[in-house]
């Protein structure tokens, strides 16, 4: 089978879609092709005009791996039929944009866009797209003026992104919409995508796995509570550092470290450890070393990083939002808890003041890593899923 994943940026530019595209496009190449069609590999900011008006830095194609990787970049000309884009950028009409114009806007962008998006899916047996806005109205567009069958795992995250009227367009129009879990799809029912459209596929979660992991300090490390990612204000970071006094007045040797991209922390207590970015080994290090993860996010698709924490038997505490609500009940891997500081501090300290608990928690998290995400796993129910759309468009 021929795969064609589009998507905005990819490897080496690090993120949850473009992990996500390394990883499922790393398992399903053991068995087919698979191509990869990205704006941009560079770690470069996403503004609104970014790949409208303004392409990112060109790259060569290259291999990684299995994997091939090419670029979608508009030609001058091309992109200089967008300049009716520029309205967006007034207060009014931008906001206008994203609740209805962009649901007619985007099959504009989409047919300036395909005479460079379709000569990239010629060869596809089905096209696979990462994240939503014009990018999926341009690729189901292509897709089906190609008569190939086109998927979108959108990640939405509703009130941040994903969901303008664009999105939500090429949603509806695609043969399939690949949920990250049921809370997930229930996100897509809602803006009208059909049952019959949605399939939960969920994402691929490799076991990180670290070398020669040495400690920080001599003899046993202390307790270490673990945030893992960028410092984005829906991950809810400020609400764990908030959580550390809290958890001091009864345990003041648990320490906080606060691994990922982000501005500097200004706390001066030693105990708050500012690690910034971090290579995957030493991310991998990080969940090994950590008594438990902490995620205090206000939405997330998936929750890539608590299953990543359960594959190394990290116990979880997390806020109570739908996606991380479904996936720690149906795991038990972990503590759901309100998104306030006191609640988060409580359940930290339960976890650390309970090894036997904490234990018992990250093995069922394990176990359930093990049994629906390894990428062999959930490559194979994608390949099921691209199956059946397949023979229906032969059909």
């Amino acid at each position: 089978m021929n795969i064609v994943f589009v998507t905005r940026s990819y490897w080496p530019a690090i993120g949850g879609l473009e992990r996500v595209a390394m990883d499922l496009g790393d398992a399903l190449a053991t068995d087919h092709q698979v191509t990869v069609v990205a704006q941009r590999v560079d770690a470069g900011v996403h503004g609104r005009m970014t790949h409208i008006l303004r392409e990112a830095p060109r790259f060569a194609p290259f291999e990684r791996g299995s994997v091939a990787v090419r670029q979608l970049r508009l030609p001058r000309r091309r992109r200089a039929l967008l300049l009716p884009f520029l309205a967006e950028l007034l207060p009014l009409a931008g906001r206008m944009s994203q609740r209805t114009l962009r649901a007619y806007t985007s099959r504009y962008y989409a047919r300036v866009a395909r005479p460079a998006l379709a000569p990239l899916l010629a060869e596809a047996d089905i096209v696979h797209v990462l994240g939503g806005d014009l990018l999926a109205a341009a690729a189901v567009d292509a897709a089906h003026a190609l008569s190939k069958p086109v998927v979108i795992t959108p990640s939405a995250h509703p009130g941040d992104w994903g969901l303008d009227s664009g999105s939500i367009r090429a949603y509806r129009a695609a043969d399939a919409l690949l949920a990250n879990a049921r809370a997930d799809a229930d996100v897509y029912r809602s803006v009208g995508v059909a049952d019959a459209r949605l399939l939960v596929t969920g994402h691929p979660v490799p076991q990180p796995r670290a070398t020669g992991a040495e400690s920080s300090g001599e003899g046993e490390e202390p307790p270490t509570v673990l945030f893992l990612g960028a410092r984005r204000p829906y991950k809810g970071w400020d609400l764990v550092l908030a959580a550390a006094p809290a958890v001091w007045r009864s345990r003041p040797d648990i320490r906080f470290a606060f691994v990922g991209p982000g501005d500097p922390l200004e706390s001066r207590d030693p105990r708050i450890l500012d690690v910034g970015q971090v290579t995957d080994q030493e991310r991998a290090q990080w969940l090994e070393r950590a008594s438990l993860l902490c995620l205090a996010s206000t939405w997330e698709a998936f929750g890539l990083v608590v299953v990543e924490a359960w594959s190394t038997g990290t116990p979880v505490v997390v806020s109570d939002i739908p996606v991380l609500r479904e996936l720690v009940d149906g795991a038990g891997g972990g503590i759901v808890v309100a998104r306030e500081p006191n609640a988060l501090a409580a359940a930290i300290t339960r976890l650390v003041d309970d090894p036997q608990l904490a234990a018992a928690m990250g093995e069922a998290g394990r176990r359930h890593w093990d049994a629906n995400y390894q990428p062999a796993t959930v490559a194979r129910r994608h390949v099921e899923a691209y199956r059946q759309l397949i023979a229906s468009a032969h059909e």
